[in-house]
């Protein structure tokens, strides 16, 4: 594989590199069995008479902006789809962007009467609101969701981390509530094989023998299974070997639990 200015390889492994970027581009989309769980309850969910809160959680990195991002463009068609990607809303604010979104004049500045103005206008129709990072809305604003739920004219889709989430699940006036959760879990051994391979075939790589099973189940023990942690270990091995092979580092030039190791501390996956 090697040319003798060595730039194919470098030029392969920054684009093998590119590919494990952090980014939310739902063509990138990859069907992890978790995920494909998810979509399935949360689009039951929706299909049943009377609307509850759907809590959508998982750990920091387990894919759940991904996945809005996803259902947004899969559904913004076919129903009236609204993606809060910042919590940091007022009720004021929240009510005026959900009357907008209807391409209404919000009626004034009283809470009580855009509230009711808002659930006239979404009560029987086809919608979702979904809200990312949710465990970051102000107790307020949460007491004020919860108010809008118990109307059972509103679609909620709350993403959480899976620790506060909970956490917030349990207090009496959510815990007594009807309302669904929809758990994301982590990559499996296979699932990290295979959306690795998926990302290099993709670009032609053409070395993926060298990134053997017990290869791809340490990154996967390092990861923990972790989504953006996965793609993180991955984003730094490539760029690690380009740096090694560009100044013949012989003992680094190719894939082994060695440069694993090394592009794990270089992305602070692990430590000293």
């Amino acid at each position: 594989m090697r040319c003798s200015n060595g730039l194919t390889e470098m030029t392969t492994w920054l684009k093998a590199a590119e590919r494990f970027e952090e980014r939310r581009n739902t063509q990138d989309y990859f069907e992890m069995q978790s995920a494909l769980s998810a979509i399935d309850k949360i689009a039951t969910c929706l299909d049943e008479k009377f609307p509850q809160p759907i809590y959508l959680i998982g750990e920091p990195g387990s894919g759940k902006t991904f996945l809005l991002n996803l259902l947004y463009d899969r559904w913004y068609e076919e129903r009236h789809v609204i993606l809060i990607e910042t919590p940091f809303i007022t009720p004021l604010s929240f009510l005026y962007q959900l009357i907008r979104h209807k391409g209404v004049v919000a009626e004034g500045e009283d809470i009580e009467r855009l509230r009711v103005q808002a659930t006239e206008l979404y009560r029987g129709t086809d919608h979702v609101v979904m809200i990312d990072e949710a465990q970051l809305l102000s107790v307020e604003m949460r007491e004020f969701v919860r108010m809008l739920s118990d109307s059972q004219a509103f679609w909620f889709l709350l993403a959480m981390h899976k620790k506060e989430g909970e956490a917030i699940l349990q207090a009496p006036h959510f815990k007594s509530r009807p309302h669904r959760v929809v758990e994301l879990s982590c990559l499996t051994p296979n699932e990290c094989k295979n959306y690795l391979y998926r990302e290099l075939l993709r670009i032609g790589y053409s070395d993926i023998d060298e990134l053997s099973p017990s290869l791809i189940k340490k990154a996967h023990r390092i990861s923990g299974g972790n989504f953006r942690n996965f793609k993180k270990l991955f984003y730094h091995f490539f760029h690690l070997l380009h740096y090694t092979n560009a100044h013949q580092k012989t003992k680094y030039l190719h894939p082994s639990s060695c440069t694993i190791t090394m592009a794990a501390m270089s992305a602070e996956l692990i430590h000293d």
